[in-house]
């Protein structure tokens, strides 16, 4: 089981408060305050993006196409149909003054297997590849089947599949090969980490949840607004339609590229989940450097980590050389 912590300590503090609080409120554990939902946005945006965070388990950091800004690591191309588009990840490549490459490739946790596919075969390139995955370092998915967590999160996980017609990482991407080198905490070394702030698995996802629906409630941003406009029952409709699996692509590929700038937000402000695991990546990649024969590497982490790992490689001085995109999913 690669993430064993589906414990929920912090949540005593939501479920201790009398009924009358709770309705129309969201609690963060390590806060211990309240956040007012309006009625008909909040509560609906929530649910997109709870099913973001904890089913695709990839905090988003990206940006849609459609206002012409510079996107982050994820994107969104728009196409031509109702529920038409495709989410794009990058592959960004940096190189220091000696010539070693560095590939940073952003991913998403559940894509088309054709994505995984490319990934694993672009893999087979690389000299290096440090991957992130919280679990023993010995513990290897070949990507020969059905590897996934167990209990709740197993079973969102196999929900989430089954509802966007998606594959899951672990089950496709090879991670046996000789090359792959484990460059992540140990679920003990998390638990301990997270133990001493105070944190548990569950309150830095809704800390992030609450951060995300503050971004996505600001104004003036057209592609939010859209999504601010869903109604409980309009996903419920989305359940109901016989499209319903190009529907909520479409949903969730938009409200991942909408939200450009909200981990990025928090990028060094020493949450486990990010910083740490990042800290971790990159003292793997300093050892890893020290090898001569090892010229193109690759970190192969979730989405949200980029920021940070992009400002770790700025000060091993690592600059920017190019950058491909790879369509995790597309809809319509």
């Amino acid at each position: 089981m690669y993430w064993k912590y589906w414990n929920l300590p912090g949540v005593h503090r939501i479920l201790s408060q009398p009924a009358e609080r709770r309705v129309g409120h969201w609690y963060t554990a390590n806060m211990g305050t309240a956040k007012p939902v309006q009625a008909g946005i909040g509560a609906p945006s929530f649910l997109v993006t709870a099913l973001i965070y904890f089913l695709v388990t990839v905090p988003a950091v990206g940006q849609s196409m459609a206002n012409g800004q510079e996107p982050g690591f994820l994107r969104f191309i728009p196409g031509d149909g109702e529920f038409a588009g495709e989410l794009q990840a990058a592959v960004t490549t940096y190189r220091n003054e000696a010539g070693v490459e560095v590939d940073l490739v952003a991913t998403v946790h559940l894509a088309e297997q054709a994505y995984y596919n490319g990934l694993n075969a672009y893999f087979t390139t690389r000299d290096a590849v440090l991957y992130e995955l919280v679990a023993e370092e010995n513990v290897r998915p070949d990507g020969s089947g059905r590897r996934g967590g167990t209990g709740v999160i197993g079973f969102l996980q196999t929900s989430m599949t089954n509802l966007l017609g998606l594959s899951y990482q672990l089950d496709v991407i090879n991670y046996a090969r000789s090359n792959f080198i484990h460059a992540d905490l140990e679920p003990d070394e998390l638990d301990a980490l997270m133990a001493a702030k105070g944190e548990t698995l569950f309150s830095a996802f809704l800390a992030l949840v609450l951060m995300e629906l503050d971004n996505l409630e600001q104004p003036g941003n057209a592609e939010t607004d859209v999504l601010l406009e869903l109604s409980l029952t309009d996903i419920l409709r989305l359940f109901a339609r016989p499209d319903r699996q190009e529907a909520f692509r479409y949903v969730l590929a938009r409200s991942l590229a909408a939200s450009e700038g909200s981990l990025a937000a928090i990028t060094g402000r020493g949450t486990t989940i990010l910083d740490d695991r990042n800290g971790a990546a990159l003292e793997v990649l300093s050892e890893v450097l020290q090898n001569p024969q090892l010229q193109r590497i690759s970190i192969y982490y979730g989405a949200a980590h980029m920021t940070g790992l992009e400002q770790g490689l700025a000060e091993l001085g690592f600059t920017r050389a190019g950058r491909n995109w790879l369509t995790a999913w597309t809809s319509g």
